[in-house]
Parts: structure tokens; sequence; C-alpha cells
């Protein structure tokens, strides 16, 4: 499925380029093209030319930039990078909007395409560092064709070095530093298939065109990003925000732990979705800056595009019909149904939860009730004389399986996606897990307007699709008013 829907919303690729119009304008671009009988125009995604052609093609369409990439070299998506550069725009209006923006691009690439972009559209004044001689050549090259040299630098520095050797050398402060780091550990792990969950996993849609350096790294992303957190530390105010891309989510956990550790201010991830790639990006500052407030552009596409459950709370007296009461009795639900649960919101009459569930502990309730009464008279019968026997044991084992199918989880689950995050503020709440394990994951809001209360129920993401989340709001039917809950 196309992830264009969530793109930034001012990324003007949201909608397709016109690959007809392209061929119309550009020859260069149009001896890549194919035309089928209906008429519509298109590329194989898989033939590394074609791909060089579309990048250089829209840069000059879209940006009136000419960009020379070299044929060993990483071909950069414009949506993706443009989805990052939007959101730094984002960030840094939270820090006041400042005038001469001054940036450092980490491992700028030979075609230079963050600078390129940051200078070209808004006008940031940027540095690009480069390790390697053959991609400082082309990004110098490309810096010049544009005519930018007023606003990027590109420096050679050492490969050990990531901020150090840039904020020795040159003075003053800068607003922002951002990186696309080598997302694999070992060559091994280039292979689209090395850490694949189903072995009929679709194959890429796109070529793969880089050079090792761009993609590997000793570590992987995990210990290079974290080599740029603790080089923050170091230097603390002299960067008002540090931000990095993340390309697999599995890292996500350790690179924000090292984030707390540190004792930034706040920190903030987001999602850059576009094609069918998603990858993430982690922005923390040492400044008086909140970065959780910047707007969540991803979740709200998401929960617009996804329609909630609504549930209006039959009457009762005046002493249970609060919210206060709805909520205590919910807890209660979440208790009993062993779910992952985090109030993210209270304010006067609306209160909001995140739940995680990792099994599907709703269903067949009755049926597991009378399952457990004859367990436990097995029990009974086997006696406490023999502790040990084969047959008490396959009971108790059975028993554990029915506390509510399955063990209450210690995973922490519940993510900024879900809710602001501070990191000053709320080091030891809930974190998330491996999402491949979670079976449900939803908001669940409790709100009273005028003399009614109501529930939503919005689904996130899970195994357990939003069919689950119907049978939830079904088991909350049939037990919020109990007196046994």
């Amino acid at each position: 499925m196309s992830m264009n829907q969530y793109m930034h919303p001012r990324n003007i690729y949201k909608q397709p380029p016109n690959f007809k119009q392209l061929a119309i304008e550009y020859p260069e671009f149009r001896k890549y093209t194919t035309q089928d009988v209906s008429g519509k125009v298109t590329i194989d995604f898989k033939n590394v030319e074609a791909l060089r052609a579309l990048t250089c093609t829209l840069l000059k369409k879209d940006f009136g930039l000419n960009v020379e990439i070299p044929a060993n070299k990483l071909i950069p998506t414009i949506p993706l990078r443009l989805n990052y550069i939007l959101w730094i725009e984002d960030l840094l209006d939270l820090a006041g909007k400042p005038e001469n923006v001054r940036g450092i691009d980490i491992g700028t690439g030979a075609s230079c395409i963050y600078p390129l972009l940051a200078a070209k559209k808004s006008p940031w004044s940027m540095i690009a560092t480069e390790i390697d001689p053959e991609s400082i050549k082309y990004a110098t090259n490309n810096v010049k064709s544009n005519n930018l040299e007023a606003l990027i630098t590109v420096v050679e520095v050492k490969k050990d070095s990531l901020l150090d050797e840039v904020l020795q050398k040159h003075l003053g402060d800068f607003n922002f530093c951002m990186c696309n780091p080598p997302f694999f550990s070992t060559t091994q792990e280039l292979h689209p298939f090395f850490k694949a969950r189903k072995q009929n996993r679709p194959h890429p849609k796109n070529a793969f065109c880089a050079s090792v350096d761009e993609v590997v790294a000793t570590g992987g992303e995990v210990e290079y990003i974290s080599r740029l957190i603790n080089e923050s530390k170091t230097w603390g105010l002299r960067v008002t925000i540090y931000t990095t891309m993340v390309g697999h989510k599995s890292s996500l956990p350790p690179l924000k732990k090292l984030i707390r550790e540190i004792g930034v201010v706040s920190f903030k991830q987001t999602e850059f979705c576009q094609g069918h790639t998603t990858r993430w990006g982690l922005a923390w500052t040492f400044h008086d800056i909140d970065l959780t407030k910047i707007p969540d552009s991803l979740v709200a596409a998401k929960q617009k595009l996804t329609k909630p459950l609504l549930y209006q709370v039959p009457k009762t007296d005046d002493s249970e019909y609060k919210v206060s009461f709805i909520c205590e009795r919910l807890v209660k639900i979440f208790k009993q149904l062993q779910m992952d649960f985090q109030e993210i919101k209270h304010v006067k009459n609306l209160v909001e939860y995140v739940i995680v569930a990792y099994s599907d502990t709703w269903s067949h309730q009755r049926r597991k009730r009378r399952e457990k009464l004859r367990l436990s008279d097995e029990m009974k019968k086997c006696g406490n004389n023999n502790l040990d026997s084969p047959e008490r044991n396959e009971v108790c084992e059975k028993l554990a399986e029915l506390g509510v199918n399955g063990s209450p989880s210690n995973k922490r689950a519940l993510d900024e996606d879900c809710g602001f995050y501070n990191a000053k503020k709320r080091k030891t709440e809930l974190d998330e897990c491996n999402s491949e394990k979670i079976y449900l994951k939803a908001k669940i809001s409790v709100a009273k307007i005028e003399d009614c209360i109501g529930l939503e129920l919005l689904f996130f993401e899970g195994k357990g699709t939003k069919e689950a989340l119907h049978q939830i709001l079904q088991f909350v039917k049939n037990n919020l008013m109990k007196d046994e809950l």
C-alpha cells in the first residue's frame, strides 16, 4: 500500500509526479519511459539509470537544481528528503522561527541533496560534511553548478568525527544538524530478505544503488547514531536542535533510551512516509524548547482516515454517571484483560487512554470461566499429597494459560505517536516494545458532552485489526456497569 497519504502535508509529492508530462518536457527522462495501450506512462523502478534520471528530473523541474549523481553512489529519493527538510522547518518554528538559519548535514553524499534543497527552498546556510574524496568532489561540483557557494560549504572530515571536527573549526552556534546514517552493520544485511518475517515477502520495488560506505557502518545505525547522541552531550547548546533519520523501527528503543540518559530537555519522534517506504526521525534539544508540541501530522492523518467506534454509556443514577466513575470501571477492565494502558490526557470531562494488548484476552470469557472451574475440580481430585504428578502439572499449566488467555505483559508499548512525550517529565512511563508482538494498539477516550457520557475507540495498529477493537467494545458494553467487575 502506498504511504503517500501519510506524507508531510506540505510535501508537493503527496500527489505522484505526472510521468507523461515529465517525458514531454524532459527528453533525458523520456528515454526511460514506456507507454501502455491506455496511454499511461511508467518507468522501470528496477532500472538504476531510470531512477537516476527521475531524481535529476524532479530536482530540475521542482527546485531548479542541476545535480550530477555518479553511477556508483546513492540515488536519493526526493519525497523522503523533502519530508525530512519540512520536519526540520516545523522544529525550527518551535524554536521561534530564527533568521539566518545555520545547519549541518552529516555525511552529505555525492549528491549533496539536503544542503541543496535547504539552500534553494528556504534558504538556509549549510555546512555539508563528508569523508569520501569522490563524494566530496561531486558534492562540491553540484554546489558550484547551482551557484550556491555563498550558502553551502562542503568540508572533509575524519571518519570517526560526526560533529566534533566541524564545531571545533567553525565558530558560532547552529540552529540544527541533520543526519542520514548508514542503516546496516554488514553487507549481508543489504539483502532484502535478511530480516524478513515472512518467506513470501514481496521483492523490493526499486533498484538498489549505493557504495558500501554509504549504507554500511560498524555496529549499524544504532552505533552510528549513538555516537552522534554522545557528541551532542559534549556540545550541548551549540546546536539548538539535533536530528537524525532512523532506518529501522527496532533501532528506536535503544536510541531513545540513550537520549533520555544524556539529560536532554525534550525530544520527539516522527515517521517519514512515502511510496512503499517508512523511515523515522528523532530530534532532541538541550534548549528550553518543548519539541513535543510539534504538530504530529502523521497521527492526525491516520486518525482522520480511520473512523472511530462510538458508544454512548447508558444513563444510571447520578453517583455513577460521571467521567471519573466510568474511567475507574475501564481501568478495572484493562487490568482484567491484562492490557498495558496509559492515561495520556486528563482534562475536565475528557480522559484519554492508550491500550496495548498482546493477545486476545476478551473472547469466549464464559467458556474460559467454565474451563477454569473444571480444572480447579480436577486439581482438587489430584490432591495435595501428590505435588509432582504429571496430571497435576498438566492441570497447573492449563490453569496458567487460562489466567485470561495469556500472562500479563511487562513490555512497554506506548510511544509518543499516541501522546506527546517530554523526556525530562516522563522518563519512567511506558515505552514502546517490538511492534511485531502487538495484537492490538488503540486509543480510548471518555468524554462528557452536555448530559451524556460517550466512549470513542480509535484503532492504531496490530494484527488483531479493527475487528478486535469491535470485540473489545462489545466486552466493555457487556461488563462496564456489572456489579461483579
